[in-house]
């Protein structure tokens, strides 16, 4: 019968070892987040804006990349008038901005020109 001969095994090594790999890995990711934040708040896209929200276009016409912007701001091109819901669509005084897919499905946004 053969008896093993080497050093004593170390059960609680690997899970010593996993715990330190992932730690590290997590302040990694911390200290670039620190690093890299610029004390701005987070960009919110017209899905998430709400009536009364102004938005900047920073696409063309026909192909418009909307972004909430504060309405004092003079970037602002459109203030949210109504939100018709899902495939919704809005009177004919409003201008009409339609987003497709995403997680909580399509949106439709009712908008008013900024006048500046």
């Amino acid at each position: 019968m053969f008896t093993p001969t080497g050093p004593p095994r170390r059960p609680w090594l690997r899970p010593v070892i996993a715990l330190a790999v992932v730690a590290t890995l997590g302040t990694g990711f911390w200290v670039l987040s620190v690093l890299t934040d610029d004390g701005k708040p987070p960009v919110k896209v017209a899905r998430d804006a709400s009536i009364g929200d102004c938005l900047e276009n920073r696409g063309t016409h026909s192909k418009p990349v909307l972004f909430t912007i504060e309405c004092k701001d003079a970037k602002a091109d459109y203030q949210i008038a109504l939100r018709p819901g899902y495939r919704g669509t809005c009177p004919g005084q409003y201008d009409q901005y339609e987003e497709r897919g995403g997680r909580l499905g399509d949106t439709t946004l009712c908008l008013n020109p900024m006048r500046h």
